[in-house]
């Protein structure tokens, strides 16, 4: 296979190709969506309806060492257990503006909280992840109302009740934006915004190398037109078009930037920490879960069925879900061609197969669904 064959390769299909290489046809669990930039893909979840046999497999970040841990309450999970969410706070670090030309003033004015709390928003709402909130004017505001409303006894016992989250790690986001604008009469002006993240345990003060959300790098020619951002200038002042000296203009083109890296972060993260719940039961083709948004199941989800005993892993099938509440539900659109898969196949066709014997099944997601990014995001 050529190098250029293997860089259109998703990342997640790569990793299980190199724990797989004495497979000759890798598993494409994930494929390319149209929410792109030049630099920075979006990547999402292969359809459960295209798989092929050979994509059935375990995803790539995904650790089954400490299911037997789990007590499979949402509510009280056992911190050894990998279907716990984990709680993030996240924090916006160093930022840095450069360019060249009109516009660099405008673009130094940006206040990089609007990128924290749109990062919070963005994040939190999957519910994959437990977000402790940056607001604190808002959490002050909050509490201010709520002592004149109830009294200070009551806030007092509400406060006690209620402890502050403690983080399991901390996100934190560095940015580089940069603007250019090139022609002396007519010209366009050029911004560029890279997000750069770092994991880090803010207890042993540790670099954490997963998840690994890397770079992201987004132009204005990514979410505008590029006549919108053209500009006129006479004698050396501005005449007409794009308003580059306008810290409001600039905010409205620096935010659809920042939303996009934004989505591109997201499912990268939903790539590295996928949702998974237990199978209660399979009756035909149909999958019952036991957790649904409560535990960060997305509609539209991919997520691979597998068997796990005694710390052995054996695929069965795909499966298309969609998720209520507290459950969910789901189609298996294919089943792995094995022994195992075929049992549990067999006993479905007649009836309900229900896991017995020290024998669990799970549902594992592999990515961020097709269609979340332009329905949810």
């Amino acid at each position: 296979m050529q190098l250029k064959q293997f860089k259109q390769i998703s990342v997640s299909a790569l990793a299980v190709l190199v724990l797989s290489a004495c497979q000759s046809t890798p598993a494409e669990q994930t494929s390319k969506t149209n929410v792109t930039n030049r630099s920075s893909q979006a990547q999402v979840a292969r359809s459960a309806y295209d798989f092929k046999d050979s994509d059935i497999k375990i995803p790539a970040y995904f650790d089954t060492q400490g299911l037997d841990r789990c007590t499979f309450d949402p509510s009280n999970e056992n911190d050894g257990c990998p279907l716990k969410k984990p709680v993030v706070r996240m924090y916006f670090g160093g930022t840095d503006v450069g360019g060249e030309g009109q516009g660099v003033q405008a673009l130094r004015e940006y206040d990089d909280n609007q990128l924290l709390m749109m990062l919070e928003n963005q994040f939190s709402g999957i519910n994959r992840f437990r977000i402790i909130t940056q607001d604190d004017d808002l959490i002050a505001a909050e509490k201010e109302t709520y002592l004149e409303q109830q009294g200070a006894r009551d806030l007092a016992q509400r406060a006690s009740a209620e402890r502050v989250l403690k983080p399991d790690y901390v996100v934190k986001i560095d940015t580089l934006r940069t603007v250019k604008n090139e022609g002396s009469i007519t010209g366009w002006m050029d911004y560029t915004l890279e997000l750069t993240s770092a994991v880090l345990n803010p207890f042993t003060r540790e670099l954490m190398s997963y998840p690994n959300l890397g770079k992201v790098r987004v132009t204005s020619g990514d979410v505008r037109e590029r006549n919108e951002l053209k500009f006129i200038m006479a004698n050396n002042r501005y005449v007409s078009g794009f308003r580059y000296f306008d810290s409001a203009h600039v905010n409205a083109v620096i935010n659809d930037m920042a939303s996009r890296g934004i989505d591109i972060l997201l499912t990268r993260m939903l790539s590295e920490m996928p949702a998974t719940a237990q199978v209660m039961g399979i009756k035909g083709n149909q999958v019952s879960l036991d957790r649904g948004q409560n535990a960060g199941v997305l509609p539209g989800e991919t997520m691979i069925i597998f068997q796990y005993e005694a710390g052995f892993v054996e695929p069965i099938g795909v499966a298309h879900v969609n998720p209520s509440r507290n459950s969910a539900i789901g189609e298996i659109t294919q089943w792995k061609n094995s022994d195992v898969a075929e049992q549990v196949e067999n006993v479905a066709k007649n009836g309900i197969y229900r896991p017995a014997n020290g024998v669990k099944i799970f549902a594992v997601s592999v990515g961020t669904p097709a269609n979340f990014l332009e329905n949810r995001t």
